[in-house]
């Protein structure tokens, strides 16, 4: 078993350094950028696979084309982030109280931490989709120079029947493809723990995942989302990671 946590807090990363770190299966936390192999969650340990996408390899399946049409009516505005609206938080306010996992405080935290957005280091990227003049859903994601990253998805309770979590998938991947980029990276799936398998909705015969043993990604193969059962010495070994 391997385990491993690291996380840095960079004060300046360019677009090529986010590429190289999103390709070695790091990631952003608030200002900063981590790495890791397992998680913790209402008192468990899961193992974490991250996830990768070859935009040229993603192919139009009939799920995506139906998203589409269900959402056509709504409206949509992606624009490079300056600072978190209120609406947004607003709106994250109340999805968090209908998510069934750990979130963020606020769209504030969720991107910066306890640092103010103004020391934002990396390109962020901003998705509203409006249903009228009605905020339904927001998005974040940083591009780098061939890659961009989702960060963070959240939509209103009532609206819960149209997807709009996996409709701004979409989005970020037109937005990706339309402007040149080649890999988009939605973050992670948890080994014996389905909530995070949206992320596949893709296409699991396009996705790949970040192997730690070998540095290489992965085709994506089911057995990945196994429950790994651990020893009380794998545990120890885990938590000892992350003492840093």
């Amino acid at each position: 078993m391997i385990a491993y946590h690291h996380s840095e807090r960079p004060f300046f990363l360019s677009g090529a350094e986010l590429d190289r770190r999103l390709e070695e299966g790091w990631f952003r936390m608030h200002c900063g950028i981590f790495t890791t192999s397992h998680l913790f969650s209402q008192q468990e340990i899961f193992r974490v696979h991250w996830l990768r996408y070859d935009l040229s390899q993603l192919s139009d399946r009939a799920s995506h084309r139906r998203l589409r049409r269900l959402n056509a009516r709504f409206s949509v505005t992606l624009e490079d982030f300056s600072t978190v609206c209120a609406d947004h938080e607003e709106l994250y306010s109340r999805y968090r109280t209908f998510i069934e996992f750990e979130g963020a405080d606020s769209v504030t935290h969720a991107l910066f931490g306890d640092e103010p957005d103004g020391l934002n280091i990396y390109r962020t990227k901003c998705i509203s989709v409006f249903d009228g003049k009605r905020l339904i859903a927001g998005g974040y994601f940083d591009v780098g120079e061939t890659a961009g990253a989702s960060i963070l998805h959240f939509f209103d309770p009532g609206y819960s029947r149209t997807s709009l979590g996996r409709y701004m998938m979409l989005l970020t991947v037109d937005y990706l493809r339309d402007n040149g980029f080649s890999w988009y990276y939605p973050g992670y799936v948890l080994a014996g723990k389905a909530k995070m398998n949206y992320k596949l909705f893709l296409g699991r015969e396009t996705a790949t995942y970040f192997d730690p043993a070998t540095g290489m990604w992965l085709e994506f193969d089911d057995k990945i989302l196994q429950y790994e059962p651990l020893t009380e010495a794998d545990k120890f070994q885990i938590v000892l990671a992350f003492v840093e």
